[in-house]
């Protein structure tokens, strides 16, 4: 991985199974499949230890952290949903910690970022998305789609606002799993070649061993911002999340009234 930046994100079998049994089916493990089932174990592991603290002895650090952790999530899921946010908290809550495990263990030197993957990260999103519209459809019916026309829109203009409208919530599966790969991708692919270009100038000449606490510091550095990234990107996943879910719950036409004589709450035309 020395010369070739893009090599940390090649997706490898650690375990394959090929042959005449399977025909042309093949059953293996990938390290990308490998990391995910690391995450998942994690999970649980983090939260049977919690759960078990007066037999395991878990320190009060690590209670202390998770106790804070959980405040925090069930705090953003309150401000951005409301009381009626409460029973979608637990998935909130381990997709936020998912996230954050899959790119706080891609920073592992050697390791592998799951989340720097796009298939991956669009899955998330694409995911989400449909969830969120199941849960408009069960919870409003056909004025679900009253969240397309915009509050105040003359009705002229409302076959071109809905198209608009539709182009834009659709967009939401894109731009949600692409802004996490995307800053994932870059952020690594940065740390590999200042760091590769470091150790290049370290081991060069004179001056580089003369001056080695400079890159040493600049790495440090750029190590310390990565790992905000990683936190902030866990964030901001789940806080577009609990919006769209927000959405979904409270439509923005039942604010206001609608413009559009035709439309109603429940969906039907108006007699």
């Amino acid at each position: 991985m020395i010369y070739n930046p893009l090599e940390q994100f090649e997706i490898v079998k650690f375990i394959a199974m090929e042959g005449p049994l399977f025909g042309y089916i093949q059953i293996g493990l990938t390290n990308i499949g490998f990391y995910l089932l690391l995450a998942s174990l994690f999970l649980i592991f983090q939260h049977l230890l919690y759960n078990k603290e007066g037999v395991l002895g878990l320190g009060n650090t690590l209670m202390l952290c998770i106790e804070s952790l959980f405040g925090f999530i069930l705090q953003l899921v309150k401000n951005q949903i409301g009381p009626q946010g409460q029973p979608y908290f637990p998935a909130i809550y381990s997709l936020f910690l998912f996230i954050l495990f899959l790119n706080l263990i891609g920073l592992i030197p050697y390791s592998f970022t799951a989340t720097a993957h796009f298939a991956l990260t669009l899955g998330f999103s694409s995911t989400i998305l449909l969830g969120v519209t199941l849960l408009g459809l069960h919870r409003h019916g056909l004025h679900f789609f009253s969240l397309f026309v915009p509050a105040g829109t003359p009705l002229p203009l409302v076959p071109l606002l809905v198209l608009i409208e539709s182009v834009s919530y659709l967009a939401r599966a894109f731009s949600l799993g692409i802004r996490l790969a995307a800053n994932m991708l870059a952020g690594h692919i940065l740390l590999h070649i200042i760091a590769t270009f470091s150790w290049k100038f370290i081991v060069g000449s004179l001056l580089g061993i003369i001056m080695i606490p400079l890159p040493l510091l600049f790495l440090t550095l750029l190590y310390g911002l990565e790992i905000g990234v990683a936190l902030i990107q866990a964030y901001v996943f789940v806080l577009l999340t609990c919006s769209y879910i927000n959405d979904a719950i409270s439509l923005h036409s039942e604010n206001s009234p609608s413009t559009c004589p035709g439309l109603r709450r429940g969906g039907s035309p108006s007699t």
